[in-house]
């Protein structure tokens, strides 16, 4: 079992993730699982990844890092290698998961990777998606306080659900107990006029999206 309280990174493989850009934001203490061709991404930067899963159809990378630990899987399988890094990261304990090279590329995959952050939140953990233009996650029910988010666009979207009841505190245009239906998205681009921003989930599942302007 790894220590639960450290941060889990898991890098997917989408053709839009920039080496550098991932550079500056994994950290040292950082637990690092590669979904397959994700593991490309950190040969070019030398960083070695804890742990590679994938059933690596497009790609032998697993063979540069000889300290990593690889997990292979079938080709054909129910899940996806993004899925089952994180079903992994579960099992092995970790709270508080970021995904990058989630987005991007084949829409069938990012789609599926927002549902990864359902099954998440659903087994106790915290996950978050990150690239250049956003930082995407899952609110959770209750109080949600942003931090230092004076100025940036937040957006939030009913997701797996037909509506979800939101509040805002912070916010340029705030909103009271609110239904808001997934077909009819116009909770998109408000913008935080306060260094910290309280969101309200009342009821219902919805994403936050974070744009870095």
């Amino acid at each position: 079992m790894v220590n639960s309280t450290s941060r889990c990174v898991i890098i997917s493989a989408s053709p839009e993730l920039d080496s550098d850009f991932l550079k500056t934001k994994i950290t040292s203490d950082d637990y690092i699982i590669c979904a397959d061709g994700g593991a490309d991404k950190l040969i070019p930067i030398g960083i070695v990844p804890d742990l590679i899963i994938g059933d690596f159809d497009s790609s032998d990378n697993y063979k540069y890092f000889k300290d990593s630990e690889v997990v292979t899987l079938q080709v054909q399988k129910d899940d996806t290698d993004t899925m089952h890094c994180a079903a992994e990261a579960v099992k092995r304990g970790f709270k508080d998961i970021v995904f990058f090279g989630a987005t991007g590329g084949r829409l069938d995959h990012t789609l599926a990777n927002l549902s990864v952050l359902l099954y998440l939140q659903n087994n106790g953990a915290r996950g978050k998606i990150v690239d250049k233009f956003n930082e995407i996650s899952l609110l959770t029910n209750g109080e949600n306080i942003l931090k230092d988010v004076r100025k940036k666009t937040i957006s939030v979207m009913p997701f797996a659900c037909f509506s979800a009841v939101l509040s805002y505190e912070g916010m340029f245009y705030p909103m009271e107990n609110q239904t808001v239906n997934a077909d009819f998205p116009y909770t998109i681009s408000n913008s935080a006029i306060d260094d910290d921003v309280k969101i309200f989930l009342h009821s219902g599942t919805a994403l936050l999206i974070i744009v870095n302007d």
